[in-house]
Order: C-alpha cells, then sequence, then structure tokens
C-alpha cells in the first residue's frame, strides 16, 4: 500500500488515527517552550497507541514475541507550544511493506499543525532480536486505523 497523492500532511483530516497529550511544566526548556525531546515523547506515545490498538494488545502480549523499533525518524519543529495545555498527535500509515512501515504523524496545539513526522517503523522479533513479517492481524488492525480513508 502506498500513499495517495492526496495526502496534505498539513491538513487534520488526513489523519485517521489522534491521542491527546498533556503539556507538562517539565515538558519546556529554558526558553519557555516545550522541548524537542518532549514532542518525541508525544509522537511516541501515539506510536504505541496504535501498534497496541492495531494488535488488540502491548506488543504482541500473551503471543510475545514481537514489538516495533524505530529506524528513522524525521521530525520538522513547525511552531512553538507552551505550558499549560493539550496536544493532539494524528498519525497515518504512508507505506505499509513486509516487515516495516512508514507513518507520518501531525501534532496540533490549540488547533495549529506545530510539528511534523516521518517515521520508519520495523516489527521487530524479540527472540530471534531482526525484523520479522507484520502479522496479517496487525496489518489489518493498522489500516483500518491509521491507513488512508476507504482503505483496508
Amino acid at each position: 500500500m502506498t500513499e495517495s497523492a492526496a495526502f496534505d500532511e498539513r491538513d487534520a483530516a488526513s489523519y485517521g488515527y489522534w491521542i491527546e497529550e498533556k503539556i507538562r511544566f517539565a515538558d519546556l526548556d529554558p526558553v519557555g517552550h516545550v522541548n524537542n525531546n518532549a514532542i518525541g515523547v508525544y509522537l511516541e506515545s501515539a506510536r504505541v497507541s496504535l501498534f497496541a490498538d492495531a494488535a488488540g494488545e502491548m506488543y504482541g502480549g500473551n503471543r510475545g514475541g514481537f514489538s516495533w523499533v524505530v529506524a528513522r525518524i524525521e521530525v520538522d519543529y513547525l511552531k512553538e507550544m507552551h505550558y499549560p495545555g493539550q496536544v493532539r498527535v494524528g498519525t497515518r500509515i504512508e507505506k505499509l511493506g513486509n516487515s516495516s512501515l512508514i507513518m507520518r504523524q501531525a501534532i496540533l496545539s490549540n488547533g495549529e499543525v506545530t510539528g511534523l513526522a516521518r517515521v520508519v517503523g520495523v516489527c521487530f522479533d524479540m527472540q530471534a532480536r531482526k525484523s520479522m513479517p507484520i502479522p496479517e492481524d496487525v496489518r489489518a488492525g493498522l489500516m483500518t486505523l491509521a491507513g488512508p480513508s476507504g482503505a483496508s
């Protein structure tokens, strides 16, 4: 599955899977805005939630044996965010391969896109310590939750 040409990374409607995170005072840097490390945590929280929801359990649960690792992440910091507040993180699958995926993420604060990310994730066999094929039920869950509109 490959991303359609209609995808607009700055349009919240382009993302199907959302979580909310609270901006903590501890997320600020000396300049007074949310630090890039905290932004990384917001993005990670959305990915972890998506993977858990797609599998119906956290990281393989009783099946054990698989998790997800980040092979690459690119983040564009577009606007400052401040405490107090909430952010929404949207996620969309751009490409779903055999053992890896590319996802797009957007962070919104006060209704504005404040950050964008492109992430390469790899399905990881915890015992063999190497990549593995994405289980079919997880693949279906990912597409249902975060695939392009009309995809599944």
